[in-house]
């Protein structure tokens, strides 16, 4: 611990490096540094960091709050033109998730502005949200932080304003098949037990099989099918084509966010996190006091119809890191 011989008031805190990894300093707004003071936890350093390494001051902050849309895309790229200052950014997500298309472009355009990104998730960033995190090459995740499948949600054609996962008919369609192989196996083996020769036995069996799920099978609109498929291909090419860009999630850890999670919902924490990606790490200082200074912000614009897009520059004053404070914003 260092003690200060100015006012803190007069000061800025952020890392720099130092032999025992990553330290934090304090910068005086006059250019000049002190002592740093205690080192970042070691569990800040490992899993990866000394491969890709933290961010270290300076860097641009690019918090986005609300829905996933091709007008918060817009918003995005007027302040990257207009106030970027920096080489690398973090960006801090709180979304639901939204349009796969303008999740694409907004981590595209994240990715042609700076020379590296890495994203915080204080708590959800769903769906298209997480999307746009596949082109971070390391995440930041708390104790609350929670990601969502790639489960690209595609409109009911019954019910205005309701939404349905695209893998509803790919997952019905595996459901059909499964109960007509049970239905055929079963059927199989009673004609056997009377007797009936494997062949006739089997023929029987087909027909009674097919006879049991075709009700089910009638209600299966094939043109509705190949839709749900198209979803999952969009999610999927577009995964990949950040995870290039990202270098933070596999092929086979991509393929299982697109189509093996059970639910739109899926809680993705910062522990089944580690096991998809290859960095994700706590959320420490600065980056808590980062993400504490943008709480309220977050919050409120999670809830608004309307996406809200900030950016910042890093160090700023932390002293000032409250919940009420006031954004700059398109």
């Amino acid at each position: 611990m260092v003690r200060l011989n100015r006012p803190p008031e007069d000061a800025d805190l952020a890392l720099m490096n130092g032999a025992g990894g990553p330290l934090m300093a304090v910068l005086w707004k006059d250019g000049t540094a002190d002592a740093a003071l205690s080192p970042v936890p070691s569990e800040a350093v490992d899993e990866g960091r000394s491969a890709e390494g933290v961010l270290t001051a300076p860097f641009d902050v690019v918090a986005y709050a609300g829905p996933v849309t091709v007008d918060g895309y817009e918003r995005l790229s007027d302040l990257l033109e207009s106030q970027k200052r920096h080489c690398d950014v973090l960006l801090i997500l709180e979304t639901a998730g939204g349009d796969p298309d303008a999740a694409f472009r907004m981590a595209r355009a994240l990715g042609f502005h700076y020379r590296r990104v890495h994203a915080l998730i204080p708590r959800h960033c769903k769906s298209a949200g997480t999307l746009i995190a596949l082109g971070a090459s390391a995440l930041y995740m708390d104790d609350r932080s929670e990601l969502g499948p790639l489960d690209m949600q595609v409109s009911r054609g019954d019910e205005i304003g309701a939404m349905s996962s695209s893998l509803e008919q790919s997952t019905a369609a595996s459901m059909l098949l499964a109960q007509y192989m049970d239905a055929f196996k079963i059927s199989l083996a009673d004609m056997c037990d009377f007797g009936l020769s494997t062949k006739v036995a089997s023929e029987i069996a087909a027909n009674l099989a097919a006879k049991l799920i075709r009700p089910l099978a009638e209600q299966v609109d094939p043109h509705r099918m190949a839709e749900m498929h198209r979803a999952v291909s969009i999610a999927h090419a577009y995964g990949q084509r950040l995870a290039e860009r990202g270098g933070n999630i596999g092929q086979e850890a991509l393929a299982e966010l697109v189509s093996n999670y059970p639910s739109h919902s899926f809680v993705i924490d910062r522990k089944e996190a580690r096991s998809l990606f290859r960095r994700v790490w706590p959320v420490q200082e600065p980056f808590r006091s980062i993400a504490r200074r943008y709480g309220a912000w977050l919050s409120a614009g999670a809830q608004s119809v309307f996406p809200v897009v900030s950016l910042q520059s890093f160090p700023f004053d932390l002293k000032d890191c409250s919940d009420d404070q006031d954004h700059a914003a398109l």
